[in-house]
């Protein structure tokens, strides 16, 4: 019995410490995603002014000759795959990189993939689609600079030739969960700008040629997009970590009652016991004598 309540006195210490860390992690993961939420919003503001630019050229100006713009045969494209550095993020690591797996192998060209992530890199490199490269310490708190580095290779990779496609695979939440979405970077297609329900600038001259504007606009466009999805798969990734480490707390918390139940009764058994064994022990003194 003794041993029995010791092992249920462990038990309570171990788990309760659990329930403390699990909640301290939730609140982490909490203050993390007020701040990131910040620059993604502060992001998609520039985002918008961005794309209602190139909006805005492109109703001014009818079909536009650019190379970014320009129909390729798609030989090679290249895959730039965002997850985390860590787990405990619920199904966020699972969902993105497993729709990237697929996405990938469906391909019916050649690709290249570029990871974000330890997770990811470890992901790719244990499969048959080896990383061509890897992105570092950029997935925990990405920062424009770092969205510029990775922006600088996918471009030249591009203009050079060398690829025909940039897509990113990231997650993304809607307000009601996180999914793992696609985005394609290069090249740009008018539908993607003219179809969108963003507001163009209306009685502006730009200078100088409308090929020099896209030259400086779509590199801003792709780090504007490189930088949105790293803060926001960032974003997702606290959103599980949150969701993942409250119900782990839930469950801890619900198993702490049961288990300080059952310590209670073994308790009371216990010192029901020892009174009965010392009312025994007393009756038979007293029968002795």
């Amino acid at each position: 019995m003794s041993s029995n309540i010791n092992a249920l006195k462990s038990r309570i210490k171990v788990i309760g410490e659990t329930a403390q860390i699990t909640n301290a992690m939730k609140m982490i993961s909490m203050a993390k995603y007020y701040k990131i939420n910040e620059k993604y919003e502060k992001n998609d503001h520039y985002q918008d002014k961005v794309r209602a630019t190139i909006k805005t050229i492109l109703k001014e100006s009818g079909e536009i000759d650019h190379a970014y713009f320009a129909k390729r045969e798609r030989k090679n494209s290249t895959y730039v795959v965002i997850a985390s550095d860590t787990g405990l993020a619920g199904d966020y690591n699972h969902r993105v990189l497993n729709f990237a797996e697929s996405t990938i192998l469906d391909a019916e060209n050649d690709t290249r993939i570029f990871t974000i992530g330890y997770m990811a890199y470890e992901f790719f490199e244990k499969s048959m689609l080896n990383p061509e490269g890897e992105f570092l310490f950029s997935a925990q708190n990405p920062s424009i600079d770092d969205a510029a580095r990775i922006t600088s290779v996918l471009i030249d990779l591009f203009d050079s030739g060398a690829t025909d496609e940039v897509n990113i695979i990231f997650t993304t939440d809607d307000g009601n969960a996180t999914s793992a979405v696609m985005q394609r970077l290069l090249p740009l297609s008018r539908r993607m700008f003219l179809n969108e329900e963003i507001n163009e600038f209306a009685g502006i001259t730009f200078e100088p040629s409308m090929k020099e504007l896209f030259d400086i606009l779509v590199p801003q466009y792709v780090l504007s997009a490189v930088y949105t999805a790293l803060i926001e798969s960032v974003k997702c990734e606290h959103i599980e970590r949150m969701v993942t480490m409250s119900g782990s707390t839930k469950n801890a918390e619900e198993m702490l009652e049961k288990l300080k139940l059952e310590y209670n009764r073994s308790r009371q058994e216990q010192i029901t016991t020892e009174i009965a064994e010392i009312t025994a022990a007393v009756a038979e003194e007293y029968d002795g004598d």
